[in-house]
């Protein structure tokens, strides 16, 4: 469970770079890519929010 977070935030940063470098190289129309990054933020605030979040003992 200690990774799950992580790995949310990053499979939503690939879905932001992805959609992105696909389409600069003509390969997904402009509709698709826009869908896949709109999912990808959602994944990105989804896994980073609690991720980094977290305090330490120190803070608290």
């Amino acid at each position: 469970m200690k990774y799950i977070y992580p790995i949310i935030g990053a499979a939503g940063l690939l879905l932001l770079l992805i959609p992105a470098i696909m389409r600069f190289a003509g390969s997904m129309d402009p509709v698709q890519m826009k869908n896949l990054m709109f999912i990808g933020t959602l994944l990105w605030f989804a896994g980073a929010i609690p991720w980094l979040g977290k305090r330490t003992p120190e803070e608290s």
